[in-house]
């Protein structure tokens, strides 16, 4: 049977474009016969930071007056613990607390504020370093109240840390104030009685409100809908794909597939949220903001949190179809093309923005098969050339469309020192983030994840099954005596001496329960010996193209090989993990 014909595109991009420019190849790709291209890009978002703020509040905070000479101030409180009262409306200093010498100086007990008296006792005061008040300072009466982010009146706030001066005290204050550290002796002078108290207090403190800000990220992301060929008659189903690259990173980007996507479109600009609350050298992956100004970092808050405001920034966001209480998308399946590198005294073990990665695709409305390298030339030990397949299979059962997609990529090395990760990061045993569907859920690395088995169970492991000679186990146990003969010899493996061709085998899927479900659409497994990357191998199908024309021959496919070296792929968990690899359909003609 002729394989479905292809679009084939290969390029390079710089690491930190190659997910986009591969999403744009796919569906832009001219597909043979005039075929209308059904892969679209539903979002493409090149990541995207804004600040979202929390409501705190900290006791015992000191007040502070910040003045015109642009020196701030303590805030003082006068006390209340009054036990007598004045004489005359007024509170008199003496020399001291049992002789009856005044001095001249009075301490009113209420001041006229806005045209009205207030008392003296429990006001906030201040005072400022002025050389025309006495000893050099005068004192002011001043409330805790607050300018609007916007301009505009103050307003009494006792939670913020701002005080506006309502009214200047008086020359006496400005002297009784300065004694003693604002805890002076006043006395009240009535007939021969003498009582004292004290008229000053201590530090303003307070309970103050404030903002901590937290950073938000959207990794730059790309999500592709593939509407795959069915049987005329069938209907047709919508996948959704996910592209991601995690901040910073340019080893990998991840690939998911999941059901019911639904962008959050994104409005407003994120810059918003940040510009004037926080330091711009604290905003990007992997900050802390600090905030530098709290009534902004509040009005952001406000605004955050009012559904009905208008212009306010809307974050990007996916959300999936739900089942119960999983979002219906599969776990994160790593695409690697470069690895961090070991030598010590490199300073950036890992790959720059900047560092060109090669990609070579073969494209169907069905399915698209990937297959990536990183650039050699920055560390020969630090490359990968990874395949990847995203899409449908062609099933062995007619009906079997619905939940015919699946996912697979290559991953590196699973060391932390080369990819970040381990193999407990990618284990449903040890990581919860890959047993989502139970203990069978796919990685999407080692094995091909599949969005539905024929009983709807979701995202579970189906394996490679290729005919194959017996390959050389190094390294893993002793081969048995029996079948040591069929082990090839490294360099003695070529085309076939009877039919001088190199035969290879589709690439069946395997599940444990279920059994054969079908094979990877324009994909054979074909052992590497005494071929060369890139090779092309041509197919004569001896299939005519017109049964009743024999003269305009038979269809040929050309498939391209390559030497797919990630420590970590779906043929790695096969029966040939070490010398069989993959030939990718590139024509049909």
């Amino acid at each position: 049977m002729v394989s479905n014909k292809v679009n084939w595109t290969e390029g390079e991009a710089l690491a930190k474009d190659v997910m986009f420019d591969i999403a744009n190849a796919i569906v832009e790709a001219d597909l043979p016969d005039g075929q209308v291209n059904r892969w679209k890009q539903v979002m493409n978002n090149r990541g995207d930071s804004w600040v979202t703020y929390t409501k705190q509040t900290r006791a015992s905070v000191a007040g502070r007056y910040k003045h015109t000479d642009g020196v701030t101030y303590p805030v003082y409180k006068i006390a209340t613990n009054r036990s007598v009262s004045p004489v005359n409306g007024k509170y008199v200093e003496t020399t001291g607390t049992s002789a009856n010498i005044p001095t001249g100086r009075t301490a009113p007990a209420n001041l006229t504020i806005k045209g009205q008296q207030v008392p003296v006792l429990g006001m906030l005061v201040v005072l400022v370093n002025d050389a025309a008040g006495a000893s050099g300072k005068k004192a002011y009466a001043v409330e805790q109240s607050r300018v609007p982010v916007d301009g505009g009146e103050p307003f009494v706030d006792p939670a913020w840390n701002e005080f506006h001066i309502l009214v200047e005290m008086g020359t006496d204050w400005d002297y009784i104030l300065t004694q003693n550290g604002m805890k002076i002796v006043v006395g009240s002078y009535y007939a021969a009685d003498w009582n004292s108290i004290t008229l000053g207090g201590d530090a303003y403190t307070f309970t103050e409100t404030y903002y901590t800000a937290t950073l938000n990220y959207m990794d730059p992301t790309i999500v592709l809908k593939s509407t795959p060929d069915v049987p005329e008659g069938m209907y047709s189903s919508d996948f959704y794909v996910m592209l991601r690259q995690p901040a910073g990173q340019y080893n990998y980007f991840d690939v998911y597939q999941g059901e019911g996507f639904v962008e959050v479109v994104t409005t407003g600009s994120s810059k918003t949220t940040y510009e004037k609350a926080c330091d711009l050298a604290t905003v990007g992956p992997g900050l802390t903001p600090v905030v530098i100004n709290q009534k902004e970092a509040e009005k952001q808050f406000l605004i955050w949190n009012d559904p009905s405001a208008s212009g306010k920034y809307v974050a990007p966001d996916v959300t999936w179809k739900m089942d119960g209480a999983l979002a219906v998308i599969s776990p994160a399946a790593h695409f690697f093309y470069g690895a961090n590198s070991t030598v010590p005294w490199l300073q950036n073990k890992r790959r720059r923005a900047d560092y060109w990665v090669s990609y070579s695709l073969s494209i169907s409305n069905s399915r698209v098969a990937i297959v990536l390298e990183g650039d050699p030339a920055p560390d020969m030990d630090g490359y990968y050339r990874s395949f990847g397949y995203i899409g449908k299979i062609i099933p062995f059962a007619d009906y079997d469309h619905t939940g015919n997609f699946g996912i697979t990529t290559g991953m590196g090395e699973l060391k932390k020192e080369r990819s970040d990760m381990t193999a407990a990061d990618i284990n449903p045993s040890t990581n919860a983030k890959y047993s989502g569907y139970g203990r069978y859920t796919s990685n999407g690395m080692t094995s091909i994840s599949m969005l539905r088995t024929r009983s709807a169970v979701m995202f579970q492991s189906y394996y490679p099954a290729f005919i194959t000679q017996l390959p050389d186990y190094s390294g893993i146990g002793t081969i048995p005596a029996e079948l040591s003969n069929l082990v090839l010899e490294s360099d003695g493996f070529q085309a076939s001496s009877w039919t001088e061709r190199y035969h290879a085998s589709p690439v069946y899927l395997v599940h444990q329960y279920e059994g054969y479900r079908g094979y990877l659409d324009g994909i054979v497994a074909i052992s590497d010996h005494n071929l060369i990357n890139q090779d092309e191998l041509v197919v004569d199908t001896e299939e005519l193209k017109d049964p009743n024309d024999p003269s305009k021959g038979t269809w040929t496919e050309v498939y391209k090989f390559f030497k797919i070296n990630t420590p970590v792929s779906l043929f790695k968990i096969s029966a040939n993990p070490t010398k069989c690899t993959v030939a990718v359909l590139k024509e049909v003609k």
